[in-house]
């Protein structure tokens, strides 16, 4: 959840200006940006990029590399955490949140996202934090999924 404790709700669509910075809407801001300025952006899936509150993050990576650790010291499967520790070495990025809520996407986060300066982009609120989309790869996303939403949130709320 954002540190507020609300849920991020929403869907924006923004460009890329020419130094491939993004605005993120104001609301969000406070609930993204830490103490030292910053949040955190990890690669979800090609044309996805998630934007996370630093102490969420790190709360949720130290929790999931304790239990892969202990599971690969119990198992061995030493070749799997080694591609684990590359995909992982790669997959996130603390940024800062500059004046009227701008992140600068660094430009392996813009290769994995597909876009360039001035391009369009989705920023799409996806409860417990941002995602930012390349427009192409949310449509197919939301197409495939949007048909089983109903189902969805009767088990959530179950």
């Amino acid at each position: 959840m954002a540190p507020s404790s609300e849920l991020f709700l929403g869907e924006w669509t923004r460009a890329l200006d020419e130094r491939y910075r993004l605005s993120l809407p104001m609301e969000w801001v406070e609930s993204l940006v830490s103490e030292s300025g910053e949040c955190v952006l990890a690669k979800e899936r090609p044309g996805c990029v998630s934007i996370w509150h630093p102490q969420q993050w790190d709360q949720w990576l130290s929790d999931g590399v304790a239990l892969v650790t202990s599971k690969i010291r119990a198992t061995g499967r030493m070749e799997q955490f080694q591609m684990f520790g590359r995909l992982l070495s790669t997959r996130h990025k603390k940024v800062p949140i500059a004046g009227r809520g701008r992140i600068a996407v660094p430009d392996s986060f813009r290769t994995f996202l597909g876009v360039e300066a001035g391009g369009e982009m989705l920023v799409v609120g996806a409860a417990v934090c941002v995602e930012m989309w390349h427009p192409a790869r949310w449509s197919e996303h939301i197409g495939e999924y949007m048909p089983e939403f109903r189902q969805l949130f009767d088990k959530l709320a179950d």
